[in-house]
């Protein structure tokens, strides 16, 4: 076999120049980028084949015992007379070895090639244990994003049916920080409507409730909507006979609101305060900290601005009293004003997303909504598409499917499930299944929050671990359970390697810079790097495509590998150097996954 001139000490500086000017986890993957460039040379040169063709033809190995890449002797079978196993054998003898390549062997018809896992393997370790618990952390890029996500409506409580809302828009949120995005975050808040009409006309007909909560809240709007509903369908009560229309009472409060009514303002107003307190309490359970809550209200002195921007772009029509705009047959009629001169959601979607865009200058703004509501924001593109505004193009919909199932033991079977009541039985549910499922528990631990982050990490990482769109059936025990592919399963193995890390401590192992990764060229440590080296491109995609389940799902490969081999690399017993090179290994592969439980938002938990 020929070698090539220098190979170990070329190999050594590309490692050292490498490590030092490029972005951490990118290094493996350009040493593959390059040492193929060379290994593309060195075929052409033995083959005498065209360099486009080998180009083709030389392959990524898809096992980790059939190396890093793979050339098929086939297309040197008719010029040398021989089979192609026999082409491979010649080739495996004549073909000029680069830098960074270990050696070729002959398997069949195809000749594969391995790369130098040494110098590789170091680059990846060092990347990941320097960065901690931030591996792949890009510096800032410069560009911006504005992210809208749970968008929960005043004077009503969070349900379930915000959840999946919620824990998307949330991964989204922190990969793009984590990626160097410039994020703004926003929770738009439901607060204008003729919903807080139907609260106030309550409250004028039945006094305000004794307790100041959103549940007091609900309570009277529950009355004046069903009150709403009889007089409708003229099923009214004796006792409320005498009552006014409720749906004009609600219908002139929200005019007297919109026109700037004092007293209007000051009801809503107390509305408002006693619902943000509550949303915020909740959402920094969830780990969920925005940047701005803003609401409807914020745009309703900037709708005149919408209105005559609109009738300036000469597509404002009037149908039926409402003003709207034909979109044609596939869209239809976007109504932008009703008939009173009411502003409508639409009214006030166009008015957020001009002032998102002036504001906050971003590339992109992405709203994570419900799939029922495409129609909405195909009419919204459509309407800055025929007024010519640039923030057409930076409207991005990142629509979720549905998820029957999800209730607590005391909701019967009801799919408006509040949010609170669903995170304390995950809670009492985690430490439930805790106990019955793990023996060894350390000393000392707070079950207590174990069962909240293990309760929140199930629920979160069953709504992440499939894409967005699609519908899925909730349940407790599959989401639960600490050997299936579910949160606890990744969170354990978490756990597992911080206990690794202080049975290493304790026995005097730790890791220092000049650990020898050479000791970690057999197959299950190299293929642990080699996904190590993948995490990047995992974000990037989840990013790109909006698919947080990009990162879940990684995660839980990465766990499942590590658990598949760590009582073979073990590291109390073993000689000083191997027992070091391996604590780099699992330490790294600590490092990854609690980074990226942490974007996905499924608490790490470092003891189990």
């Amino acid at each position: 076999m020929a070698q090539g001139p220098g190979k170990k000490e070329a190999a050594t500086f590309f490692f050292r120049r490498t490590f030092a000017t490029l972005q951490l986890l990118k290094i493996f993957e350009l040493f593959r980028q390059l040492v193929r460039e060379q290994l593309v040379s060195a075929l052409v040169e033995a083959t005498g084949l065209e360099q486009p063709v080998v180009e083709k033809a030389l392959s990524k190995s898809t096992q980790v015992d059939h190396g890093d890449f793979a050339f098929p002797c086939f297309l040197l079978a008719k010029a040398w007379k021989i089979a192609p196993p026999e082409c491979a054998k010649k080739l495996a003898t004549t073909v000029r070895l680069p830098a960074g390549i270990s050696k070729a062997e002959a398997a069949g018809p195809y000749l594969n090639f391995f790369l130098e896992r040494g110098g590789a393997s170091k680059s990846v370790l060092q990347a990941c244990l320097a960065s901690r618990f931030e591996v792949a952390k890009k510096s800032p890029t410069g560009e911006a994003i504005v992210i809208e996500y749970s968008g929960v409506n005043i004077a009503k409580p969070y349900h379930v049916g915000h959840l999946r809302n919620i824990i998307i828009g949330r991964a989204l949120d922190r990969i793009h920080r984590h990626l160097g995005y410039q994020v703004t975050s926003i929770n738009h808040l439901g607060d204008w409507g003729t919903q807080f009409g139907f609260v106030w006309a309550g409250c004028e007909l039945w006094g305000r409730p004794e307790e100041e909560t959103v549940d007091g809240l609900v309570a009277i709007y529950r009355r004046a909507t069903a009150l709403k509903e009889a007089q409708a369908n003229k099923t009214v009560a004796a006792e409320d006979a005498a009552l006014p229309d409720i749906n004009e009472m609600a219908r002139a409060y929200f005019k007297r609101l919109e026109d700037g009514d004092k007293d209007a303002y000051a009801f809503w107003k107390w509305c408002l305060d006693i619902s943000l307190e509550y949303f915020k309490n909740l959402d920094h359970r969830l780990g969920v900290f925005f940047d701005h809550y803003m609401g409807e209200s914020f745009f309703s002195d900037k709708l005149d601005a919408v209105e005559a921007a609109i009738r300036k772009s000469g597509i404002l029509q009037d149908s039926r009293g409402a003003l709207g705009v034909d979109l044609g047959k596939q869209l239809g009629f976007a109504r932008v004003f009703a008939e009173d001169g009411r502003s409508l959601y639409i009214t006030r979607d166009l008015a957020a997303a001009d002032y998102r865009d002036r504001t906050f200058k971003p590339t992109k703004i992405l709203y994570v909504v419900d799939a029922r509501q495409t129609l909405h924001f195909k009419q919204i593109v459509a309407i800055f598409e025929r007024m010519n505004h640039p923030v057409a193009k930076k409207i991005v919909h990142i629509p979720y499917g549905h998820v029957p199932g999800i209730t607590t033991r005391g909701s019967g079977g009801q799919d408006r499930t509040s949010l609170k009541a669903l995170l304390d039985e995950a809670h009492e549910r985690a430490k439930e299944a805790y106990r019955s499922e793990v023996s060894k528990k350390p000393e000392g631990l707070d079950e207590e929050l174990v069962g909240e982050s293990v309760g929140l990490g199930a629920v979160f990482f069953n709504y992440l671990c499939r894409s967005n769109i699609k519908d899925f059936h909730f349940s407790w025990e599959d989401a639960l359970s600490f050997q299936g592919d579910t949160g606890p399963y990744i969170q354990y193995a978490l756990a597992r390697l911080n206990s690794i890390e202080a049975k290493a401590k304790e026995a005097g192992i730790t890791v220092s810079n000049d650990f020898d990764a050479s000791l970690l060229s057999d197959d299950d440590s190299y293929a642990l790097v080699s996904y190590l080296s993948k995490f990047e491109d995992a974000l990037k995609k989840a990013a790109t495509e909006y698919e947080p389940f990009h990162v879940a799902n990684y995660a839980l490969d990465l766990a499942k590998m590590f658990s598949g081999v760590y009582r073979k690399l073990r590291v109390i017993g073993e000689e000083s150097k191997l027992a070091e090179a391996r604590l780099a290994l699992f330490m790294a592969v600590r490092n990854v996954l609690h980074t990226a439980l942490s974007l996905i938002g499924v608490p790490p938990v470092d003891r189990m």
